[in-house]
Parts: C-alpha cells; sequence; structure tokens
C-alpha cells in the first residue's frame, strides 16, 4: 500500500511493527457488531473531540454507526471527518451520513477522539469485516494525529467534490432499511408510518439516484452500481 505523507508513513510503520509483534500497547476492539458495540463504549466517554479519516463505510454496520453518530453531535461533539475519494463517488448516501465531511486521499483510517486516544485497522482492517485496535500510548496518539491534520490539509469539504447533498432524514432513514434489506411493508413498521408514505419515499429515493428501478436503487447505496 502506498502511504502519503512523512507523518502517516510513521503511523503505518509503527502500527505494523506493533501488530506482527502482537504487541499489549494496541488492544483489539473487535470486529462487526462487536465494533460497534465497543465504539459505542467509547463515544460514551468522549468529552471533547472525534476525529475520523477513514476509507469507507462499513456496510453492515452503517445504521449502528449512523445512530452514535447522532448521539455524539446532540451533546455537542467536536467531529472531523475525511473520506477517501473512490468511496465518495461510488457512496452515494455519505453527506447524508456525515453533513460535514470532506473529501481526500486517505493511506490509512485512522480515529482520533480527546486527543489522547487513538484507533487503527486491525491485523485485517482492509477487509471486509474490519477489526480495530485502540491506544492511549502517548507517542503513537501523537503520531496520529499528526496523521489526520497531514491527511486534513490534504482534503477539500464535500460541496466542492460535486457530490449529492444529504438526504431529509426520514428518506434517509428509508434509503437505511432499503439497504438492509426491509419490504415496504417491514419499513413502514419499523418508522410507525402509512404504507403509501413509504411507496413516496422510495420512489423519491430511486429518483434522487437516477436509478433504473428499486434493485438498481439498492446495488447502488450499496456501491455495487
Amino acid at each position: 500500500m502506498s502511504v502519503g505523507g512523512s507523518a502517516t508513513r510513521r503511523l503505518a510503520t509503527q502500527v505494523e511493527t506493533l501488530l506482527r509483534a502482537n504487541d499489549p500497547v494496541l488492544r483489539p476492539l473487535g470486529e462487526g457488531w462487536a465494533l460497534v458495540r465497543a465504539f459505542e463504549e467509547l463515544e460514551a466517554r468522549t468529552r471533547r473531540s472525534v476525529w475520523l479519516a477513514a476509507q469507507r463505510h462499513i456496510r453492515m454496520t452503517a445504521r449502528g454507526m449512523h445512530e452514535l453518530n447522532d448521539r455524539s453531535r446532540a451533546r455537542g461533539i467536536e467531529e472531523r471527518s475525511i473520506y477517501s475519494t473512490p468511496h465518495a463517488r461510488s457512496s452515494p448516501l455519505l453527506t447524508s451520513f456525515e453533513p460535514q465531511a470532506r473529501i481526500g486521499p486517505v493511506p490509512l483510517k485512522v480515529l482520533v477522539v480527546d486527543e489522547d486516544y487513538l484507533v487503527v485497522p486491525g491485523p485485517d482492517g482492509v477487509g471486509v469485516s474490519a477489526t480495530a485496535c485502540g491506544t492511549d500510548d502517548p507517542d503513537l496518539v501523537r503520531i496520529g494525529i499528526e496523521a489526520f491534520e497531514e491527511m486534513w490539509s490534504r482534503s477539500a469539504p464535500w460541496q466542492e467534490v460535486g457530490l449529492r447533498p444529504p438526504l431529509p432524514q426520514r428518506r434517509f432513514q428509508v434509503a437505511l432499511l432499503l439497504l438492509e434489506g426491509y419490504s415496504d411493508r417491514e419499513v413502514a413498521e419499523e418508522l410507525r408510518v402509512g404504507a403509501r408514505t413509504v411507496s413516496q419515499e422510495v420512489r423519491e429515493v430511486v429518483a434522487w439516484l437516477g436509478a433504473r428501478n428499486r434493485a438498481h436503487a439498492i446495488a447502488m447505496l450499496a456501491g455495487a452500481a
């Protein structure tokens, strides 16, 4: 993997060395829904800021992570997020997930919490089912902050990249449920709205995407078309 600036290269090298040595300075946080639960615990103790540089969202945990982000925003946590350009181009829901997102090169996923805790990918962190490790080691956190700032300086607001604007909240909820395979009836039950309302919202999502039909829309939401 080609890693960007000097701080990002230093962080990638340090993380790779520590993972190979199974060094306990990097503590495994799990994968899949276990990782979402670990992030829930991390969010609960966050006091000031969350800075994220990521290549992509993980589809299977998208709704859980969205709810987690909403809780942080409601508490007034400072949020800075950067997503990779290829992901931004293929993910029409990105701006709905991250209304303040910036877009740019993300050679290494980094999460910095309160400027004193760092999360990085685990051994198979580029796989479909991602893993992650966390550390409060001051030296490693410092390099993580430098790497994030390096990526931030090379990014731009999503508006300048020409991405779709965020969906209205209910339409976004409908799109997330479509992505999870819900039928119109199940969406109506989940959101406690009428079936006619859901059908209209689904049509609006399909039109917003420029999709041929519902199945094509779901493929586009998943980044598969």
